[in-house]
């Protein structure tokens, strides 16, 4: 599969999910290890697009809050991501209260959870 396969791979999963947690847990419950490990690569890859300038000059200072922000971008979708890709305004300076609809991480417990051991993917 191509890297352009693989996004749009992965971002029919997040748009499946629709900021559901369990949502996710149960579609991603269906693959294989390497697939649930590929999800979380894509998932990081996209997310740390977001937390550097000029993206961090709109967000709250915290560590914890940027990672938050850039994790709830990327469990939103694609359309929500290019969006603040290309305008870097846009994205929310906080998102304390939307923090349920966060998809990061659901891989890593499923990896545990079905094969005893985490995606190793941070």
């Amino acid at each position: 599969m191509n890297h352009i396969q693989t996004l749009e791979w992965f971002w029919s999963i997040i748009k499946k999910a629709d900021c559901n947690r369990e949502k996710l847990k149960e579609i991603l419950s269906a693959f294989k290890k390497e697939e649930i490990i590929r999800f979380q690569e894509n998932f990081v890859d996209a997310s740390i697009e977001l937390q550097d300038k000029p993206y961090t000059d709109y967000m709250e200072e915290s560590e914890d809050g940027v990672e938050d922000i850039a994790n709830w971008i990327v469990s939103n979708g694609l359309d929500l991501y290019v969006s603040v890709i290309e305008n870097p305004e846009r994205i929310p300076y906080s998102v304390n209260e939307f923090t349920n609809q966060i998809l990061y991480g659901i891989a890593d417990e499923v990896c545990t959870e079905k094969y005893g051991e985490s995606t190793g993917i941070y």
